[in-house]
This record gives C-alpha cells, sequence and structure tokens, in this order.
C-alpha cells in the first residue's frame, strides 16, 4: 500500500483504535520499573494491536517496544512506520491526562505523515508536510510567539538524558531565553503543542524516534522546524530541537 490518502485513513484508525483500547483500561500491570522509567503492560498491548491494523499497509514498522530495523532510517528509500501507542506511561499509570498514541510515517530521516491521539481530550492531531496540520479534521494555523521572550518551551528529561552538574547549568542557561517552561511527560504530545501554536518550540535531549517522529511531521507541517542530532548512546536516540523559528533550533 503506497497511496497516501490510504495511508492516512489507516494511521487515523489505528490511532483511533488504540487510544479507544487505552482509554478504556488497558492493564495496569507494571512489567518493570527503574530509577527513572516505567513499563506496563499496556504499552505491549497496544503496540500489538497498533502492528495488527497496520499490517494491511504492507510496511516494516519500528516501535518502542516490539522494535523494528534502525536501518530503515538511513536507507532514504522505503516507507516504514514508527510508532509509540503509549507515550507518556507514567502519567498513564498516575492517571494523569498527558499520554497519547503517537504514529508517524517516515521516508528515510524525513516525515511524511503524523498522528496523534490524544485520547483523555479527544483530540487527533494530523499532520501532512506540504498539507498542513488538522485537529479533529479541521485546519489550524498556529499563532506563534515571534521573540523567544515571548515563547513557551516544551521540554523534558528522557531516562537516557544527562542529569550531572554542567548538563543542567547549560539547560538552565538556554530555558532562561523563555517566557514559559513546562514539562509534560509525553514528547508526543509537547510536540504536537507547539505544532498546535499551544507553545513554540520544544527541545530534549536523547530522545527516542518513536517519540517524536509523529510530532516531527505535524510541526514541519505547521511551517515550523526541528534538528535531529544523534547521540551515538544507542540507535534512534537523538538530541532535539523543534520550532517555530528557526534560528531556535540552532
Amino acid at each position: 500500500m503506497k497511496d497516501p490518502a490510504a495511508l492516512r485513513a489507516i494511521a487515523l484508525a489505528t490511532a483511533e483504535a488504540a487510544g479507544r483500547l487505552l482509554g478504556e483500561g488497558a492493564s495496569r500491570t507494571v512489567n518493570a520499573t527503574t530509577v527513572d522509567d516505567v513499563k506496563m503492560q499496556a504499552d505491549v498491548d497496544s503496540e500489538t494491536l497498533v502492528r495488527e491494523h497496520l499490517a494491511a499497509s504492507g510496511l516494516p514498522v519500528i516501535g518502542e517496544e516490539l522494535g523494528g530495523d534502525p536501518a530503515l532510517f538511513e536507507s532514504g528509500r522505503e516507507l516504514y512506520w514508527v510508532v509509540d501507542p503509549l507515550d507518556g506511561t507514567y502519567n498513564y499509570l498516575r492517571n494523569q491526562p498527558c499520554t497519547c498514541v503517537s504514529i508517524g510515517l517516515m521516508r528515510g530521516r524525513e516525515p511524511v505523515l503524523g498522528v496523534i491521539r490524544d485520547f483523555t481530550a479527544g483530540k487527533t492531531y494530523l499532520g501532512v508536510p506540504g498539507e498542513g496540520t488538522f485537529v479533529n479534521g479541521r485546519r489550524i494555523t498556529p499563532a506563534w510567539a515571534e521573540r523567544a521572550a515571548d515563547a513557551c518551551l516544551m521540554t523534558g528529561f528522557p531516562a537516557a538524558a544527562d542529569k550531572e552538574g554542567p548538563a543542567m547549568d547549560a539547560f538552565l542557561r538556554e530555558a532562561a531565553r523563555y517566557k514559559k517552561i513546562r514539562m509534560i511527560g509525553s514528547a508526543a504530545l509537547a510536540l504536537a503543542y507547539v505544532a498546535e501554536g499551544a507553545a513554540d518550540t520544544y527541545q530534549e535531549c536523547a530522545t527516542n524516534l518513536w517519540d517524536v517522529a509523529a510530532g516531527l511531521a505535524l510541526v514541519k507541517a505547521s511551517g515550523g522546524h526541528y534538528r535531529l542530532e544523534p547521540t551515538g548512546k544507542r540507535p534512534l536516540n537523538f538530541d532535539l530541537r523543534a520550532s517555530a523559528r528557526e534560528e531556535w533550533t540552532r
């Protein structure tokens, strides 16, 4: 399946189905926990559902729980899905609202399509670079701040991020450029907020491609900019800046 309309339809239907599973109460069993992360059975169950639905497209899948071929990112030729069917797992565990289903379609390094289903808010984000960003089917135009001093920065500290003194000092210097800072515990939703115009820029160190693939499509579709830099810590792990203004990604 290579037809853009068909791929869009399957991504939207899949995100809706996964959001329904999670919203209606998937398993709350905790399978593993570390100092700064948690894995739930709901992660596995939702990714299994997503893969079953996306199988009809005939395209390969990279997912947080069940893996995939990282060489697809470098190939530049083949379309493939990048999914995080439960982004914001800790939020989900604690019944906090910032959690979502994230489904991205990429060709090599380039985002082609992004769907994010915020099932707690009843919002579906769709981004198609060159066509625009849509929320529940309505085309949106973000009203981004003109200056960093007036802007809202979305950020976070993923498990692989450097939290030692020098890194934190650099983070504080950068954050001080902006009017407000928000950490919501979901990289996908943070990028959706930038694409929608509820925020203006997103920065995070050592985030994974499945966390941000759909959100990058949204930001690009809204006319924003981003920069991905491999960390070298593991495959498909990046430092990311995504913003309304290209100069804010440098």
